[in-house]
């Protein structure tokens, strides 16, 4: 176990509300038992270290002091872009699935969109969560003359929206790109594209889109 260890063990108890005694009789050990671990004069076994993390409601890795920052992003999301450059003020928003498996995402039009005949462009990706703060990958459907381009997002810490980028050819030897959010709201996600393309100078007001 890593140092630290003994002050998670300590926390957590403390938090529980639970005593050294009775921590002790959980995971069968004595209450001196106890005081040694946190203390970090001894390691508790991988046996001993799995009732822990049982008796204290966290993982082994939790127990070990690693954090996991992860969040989860599956579920229903809404998506809204700006349009190519010779476009700046026009704006898409759909509504899309995320797929989250470890640090990977696969996004796609939500099914309700495409019941309800949305008529908004199809849209899909795949992407990579990098240290819980951003996302990368490609996505198509933001662009209707080159529609797989590339794309980054600033992950909110929390996991509650995320703001960015897509860049994708234009010609055969240039780039567009425009702006680009993740929110679970639709209401949220124009939002923050409006923010963005009002500190580009582009737009005072939300533009007209077309979705409903």
């Amino acid at each position: 176990m890593n140092t630290g260890t003994g002050k998670v063990i300590q926390e957590r108890r403390r938090l529980l509300g639970l005593s050294q005694p009775a921590l002790a009789t959980a995971i069968g050990v004595s209450s001196r038992q106890i005081t040694r671990y946190e203390s970090e004069e001894q390691s508790p076994t991988l046996p001993v270290a799995i009732r822990l993390a049982d008796a204290l409601r966290i993982s082994l890795a939790e127990l070990d002091g690693i954090v996991d920052n992860r969040v989860d992003l599956a579920g229903r999301w809404w998506a809204a872009w700006q349009k190519a450059a010779k476009h700046g003020d026009e704006v898409e928003v759909a509504e899309v699935t995320i797929r989250h498996e470890g640090d990977h995402l696969l996004l796609d039009t939500a099914e309700t969109a495409v019941a309800e005949d949305d008529p908004a462009p199809g849209v899909r990706g795949e992407m990579r969560v990098w240290d819980g703060d951003a996302i990368t990958g490609w996505v198509r459907g933001m662009d209707v003359a080159f529609p797989v381009g590339t794309i980054y997002y600033s992950l909110h810490p929390q996991g509650a929206h995320a703001v960015g980028s897509w860049t994708t050819k234009s010609g055969p030897d240039g780039v567009v790109r425009g702006w680009s959010t993740l929110a679970r709201e639709k209401s949220d996600a124009e939002k923050l594209l409006l923010e963005m393309l009002r500190g580009d100078g582009i737009v005072e007001s939300w533009p007209g889109t077309r979705s409903d």
